[in-house]
């Protein structure tokens, strides 16, 4: 990740600690459609087809029938590398028996209990391949390439929070990123 995508991730913290997840997706799609045309702006006409209400199912299947038999206060959901793990877009979840916030993320790496396998997610694979692709490498494109990432980790937290309205057993929050990204959405469901 660039200057380009700290920048961004540090002006958008506050719009995304207060869930504005819309207003996030349009600072990041303007800052890509700023930049000198490049194959990443593909980005901006593709959305995650992965149905939300099977993904809501996923992880009410996965809280449910964990292993362990601690209450969970917390549950993490990481995308893979997608910028170097191309052949395949996917999410994995964690769960947590203390929440520990967003003052420092430390705490993220002590679960209890994680999912077996994980989520394909589709909709993107015109921008699978641009990652495999030369693009990937060719420095003229480092800033579409950092802003597009960026804006493929908000998709992916849209996903996240239109399933959690539709989870059955999220009574937690439910934090939300890509790998090697300290961009952390966290997603709430209709806790009853």
């Amino acid at each position: 990740m660039g200057d380009i995508s700290f920048e961004l991730q540090d002006q958008l913290t506050p719009l995304l600690r207060i869930g504005h997840l819309d207003e996030c997706l349009k600072v990041v799609s303007a800052r890509l459609s700023a930049l000198p045309p490049s194959p990443f702006h593909i980005a901006l006409e593709l959305n995650i087809t992965t149905n939300a209400v099977g993904v809501a199912e996923w992880f009410d299947g996965f809280f449910a029938n964990r292993d362990g038999d601690r209450k969970i206060s917390a549950a993490y959901t990481e995308m893979n590398g997608f910028d170097i793990n191309t052949s395949r877009w996917w999410f994995s979840a964690f769960t947590y028996s203390e929440y520990g916030g967003h003052e420092d993320y430390d705490w993220l790496s002590d679960w209890q209990s994680e999912s077996d396998g994980g989520v394909v997610i589709g909709g993107l694979e015109p921008l699978q391949r641009v990652y495999a692709s030369d693009a990937f490498r060719d420095a003229q494109y480092n800033d579409a390439c950092d802003v597009t990432g960026l804006l493929v980790v908000i998709k992916f937290q849209d996903l996240i929070q239109r399933a959690a309205n539709h989870m059955k057993e999220l009574k937690f929050p439910l934090l939300a990123t890509a790998h090697d990204y300290d961009f952390i959405y966290e997603a709430r469901g209709c806790i009853s």
